[in-house]
């Protein structure tokens, strides 16, 4: 019991900072949706920030890990893999956008803790597909180049089609960025 009033307050203050930022987020209304009274959120977090922190960190590598432990995990295909998880419009919210780049934008400039998990978290991305570009390098299914810089330009691009796609709210915006890094993504196959 003890672990789900964690997990519904980890899911449920999440949800509220994606859909509102951190500080449009109610405190009443993330309670209320995990349906936790407020001393109960207190045995697990000291406050707002503690909680909304730590449901950013676990929330966001959780979608890392369903998204790239599985590519890596393969024997091969790494960078049909990875394309084909980009492709799928299914693993992204195009309304509210990519949530590592809200809370960025919201927060980073505000608030040192907020910067520095930001910054962790960002890097653990660039890092994800700079590991699976690595594999493929590693089994041969791509030209030998420097990972890490590519790495750099998807993870920019990614997060330029999403915020394209958002703000025209047109879906296709994503899908035709991603058709065009797909085919660059490619050209380093072997």
């Amino acid at each position: 019991m003890e672990n789900n009033t964690r997990i519904n307050l980890i899911n449920s203050s999440f949800d509220e900072i994606y859909k509102k930022g951190y500080q449009g987020a109610s405190l009443t209304t993330i309670l209320k949706n995990a349906k936790v009274h407020k001393g109960s959120m207190y045995h697990f977090f000291a406050n707002k920030k503690e909680l909304a922190l730590v449901s950013i960190k676990e929330k966001i590598y959780e979608r890392f890990s369903q998204r790239y432990s599985a590519i890596l995990q393969l024997e091969s295909n790494y960078l049909e893999a990875f394309i084909k998880s980009i492709k799928d419009v299914k693993q992204r919210d195009f309304n509210l956008g990519c949530p590592i780049a809200t809370v960025i934008q919201e927060m980073s400039n505000l608030d040192d803790d907020f910067k520095i998990l930001m910054k962790e978290i960002y890097q653990t991305f660039r890092k994800n597909i700079n590991n699976i570009l690595d594999k493929a390098v590693e089994k041969n299914e791509m030209k030998q180049c420097d990972t890490a810089k590519l790495a750099l330009y998807i993870v920019s691009t990614l997060e330029g089609a999403i915020l394209s796609a958002k703000a025209t709210g047109n879906v296709k915006d994503y899908i035709d960025v991603i058709d065009i890094l797909s085919s660059y993504i490619l050209s380093f196959r072997l």
